[in-house]
């Protein structure tokens, strides 16, 4: 419970912060030039890092579980 009340604080300390942040910056890709606030590239960086984060957990999760599976239905027939 602490935990999450703490994450909520953070959350709410970096919502006020880059609320008041209103400074442009350019960002461009490969065909694309985009000229967004400081916040929301680092919300962008953000999000992209935990999504890459969680999907590779996940995916090192599974091939933990699935380790003996074929080997166990192999010895079996």
């Amino acid at each position: 419970m602490v935990f999450v009340v703490f994450i909520l604080l953070v959350a709410l300390l970096g919502f006020l912060l880059g609320s008041t942040n209103q400074q442009l910056t350019e960002l461009n890709l490969l065909v694309v030039k985009l000229d967004l606030r400081v916040i929301d590239v680092a919300v962008i960086f953000l999000v992209t890092g935990i999504l890459l984060g969680l999907i590779f957990s996940a995916l090192f999760a599974l091939q933990r579980k699935t380790r003996g599976w074929f080997r166990n239905t192999a010895d079996k027939a």
